[in-house]
């Protein structure tokens, strides 16, 4: 389990990532890019997936993870806070920003995390 005020703190550590308002729910961005929104229930966070990794996450843990059925077509899935491991959702939500993020920015971050020892996902 991870909480709300964790996610929220990680994904604004990340470089130029934003939250901005989505149908009033909190959005977070990077140059006006959504990679994660989190659900009005306060316990889903939808993330910028690859259909790949959709179906392998899924298919391993339906109770965390799922693909609304109006989100068939789109690369998103619902992840549940209440039961996923905090450094999974890290880890998602880090490869997730990285998809959108400028590829300049994505290495830069990698190899500060590097540096730090931590490495990037």
């Amino acid at each position: 389990m991870i909480s709300i005020n964790e996610v929220q703190e990680y994904i604004l550590s990340l470089p130029e990532s934003k939250e901005v308002s989505h149908w009033g729910k909190s959005s977070y961005r990077i140059n006006n890019k959504i990679f994660a929104v989190l659900q009005e229930d306060g316990i889903t966070l939808t993330i910028k997936t690859i259909e790949e990794d959709r179906t392998i996450y899924t298919t391993m843990d339906s109770e965390t993870y799922a693909i609304p059925e109006s989100f068939s077509n789109m690369k998103y899935m619902h992840v549940n806070l209440n039961t996923v491991e905090p450094e999974e959702i890290k880890g998602l939500l880090l490869k997730a920003w990285g998809s959108i993020a400028p590829k300049k920015l994505v290495k830069a971050y990698g190899e500060s995390r590097h540096d730090e020892g931590r490495g990037i996902t």
